[in-house]
This record gives structure tokens, sequence and C-alpha cells, in this order.
């Protein structure tokens, strides 16, 4: 039993090390990353636009003292 999980951790190690050779990997590894940190950061990314516009709106209606 030890000796067939041995197999196979070599075996996925071989699979994950041949992998991270490869070009595709890296690019999918970011673009998972990156639908990550918009899911994670995306509702902070809203108040931040509402808080632009907020801003944006208010230096308009608001005349420069000179």
């Amino acid at each position: 039993m030890i000796e067939m999980m041995t197999v196979y951790i070599k075996t996925l190690i071989s699979w994950v090390v041949g992998r991270l050779k490869e070009r595709t990997t890296w690019d999918g590894a970011v673009m998972i990353a990156a639908g990550v940190v918009y899911l994670i950061f995306e509702p902070i990314a809203a108040i931040a636009a509402y808080l632009a516009i907020a801003y944006g709106a208010w230096t308009i209606w608001k005349r420069e003292n000179l």
C-alpha cells in the first residue's frame, strides 16, 4: 500500500514539475490569480468608484476660488 502511494506521489510530482515548465500553465495561473483578486476586491473597487463619481460631481459643482 505504501509503495503504491509512493508511486502515485512521484507521478504527481513529475506531472506538476513538467507543467511548471510550460508557459500556458503560468498564463493560466495568472488568469486564476487575477480572477480571485477581482472577486476579493470587487466590493472595495465599487465603493472607490462611487466615491470617485461623487468627488467628480462635487468638483464640477463647486466654483473655483480665484
